[in-house]
């Protein structure tokens, strides 16, 4: 794959974060694992997130990712029921891959 300014479709690499409650790291882990492409996840402790109108502990997970990884990843959450907070954003603009 070589990267270039031509005519070729464009392609977003995405930033993906993905915030699940402490206790669903590892679960979320494991989804990663199975993806049919490497992650190389981040992973922050200190976070919290809102459940049920409470504050709890959470993680922070992120990693880069193409947009289409992104759409199996979040397929992938929503087979095994996993509560998490899934967003992605832009990271590098586009790219043109041929």
């Amino acid at each position: 794959m070589s990267v270039w300014q031509g005519a070729a479709p464009s392609v977003d690499l995405l930033a993906v974060r993905i915030t699940v409650e402490a206790f669903q790291l590892e679960e979320l882990l494991e989804v990663l694992a199975d993806a049919p492409f490497p992650i190389n996840p981040s992973i922050e402790h200190h976070t919290e997130m809102q459940v049920n109108g409470r504050s709890v502990a959470a993680v922070l997970v992120t990693f880069p990712a193409w947009e289409s990884q992104f759409a199996e990843v979040r397929l992938r959450l929503e087979e095994r029921r996993l509560a998490a907070v899934v967003d992605a954003a832009p990271m590098l603009g586009t790219a043109r891959v041929q």
